[in-house]
């Protein structure tokens, strides 16, 4: 069976995603120790799950220090430094639900930050170009709503170039 990947930023909006659009109970699962959800709507079958911030950073392509360095790469977090170890484990447990799914939303936070987080998990995990879009500005249960229900049809990629250009500088 195929369903619909929502992908948050942080685990806490997972868990109010699940809440507010489940239609009855929803499914807490856990793989690696990293939470998502499994919930139904309209008949369909959603997974809610999370990243935990950035998973992917920038890492120059050859050792050694020279300025500027424009000859970079984004790679997953935990390659670059061991505090972000921890991100592993996210990344995992979504390319996995990845083969799962078929339909993809962005419900990271609607800021540069979040659509840049975002964009990254769908060129290297999800590996396509486009997905739909949640807006909200606040987690109230009327607002989440809202926003699944007006779906947008593409990502901010406006604000998803914004966020790799200032990564890059």
């Amino acid at each position: 069976m195929t369903s619909e990947l929502i992908i948050c930023e942080k685990p806490s909006a997972a868990k109010k995603i699940a809440e507010a659009l489940a239609e009855g109970n929803f499914k807490k699962s856990t793989a690696e120790k990293v939470s998502y959800y499994e919930i139904m709507r309209n008949g369909n079958k959603i997974i809610v799950a999370s990243a935990v911030g950035h998973l992917f950073g920038l890492k120059a392509k050859e050792k050694g220090w020279s300025y500027p360095n424009f000859d970079f790469e984004w790679v997953p977090a935990y390659e670059i430094s061991k505090k972000s170890d921890f991100t592993k484990k996210y990344l995992d447990v979504l390319e996995e639900l990845t083969k799962e799914s078929d339909k993809f939303v962005n419900a990271c936070d609607l800021d540069i930050e979040g659509e840049t987080i975002f964009n990254l998990i769908l060129e290297k995990i999800i590996k396509q170009k486009d997905a739909k879009r949640m807006k909200f500005s606040t987690m109230t249960t009327e607002d989440l709503l809202k926003a699944y229900e007006n779906l947008s049809p593409h990502i901010e990629f406006a604000l998803a170039n914004a966020g790799r250009t200032r990564h890059s500088l």
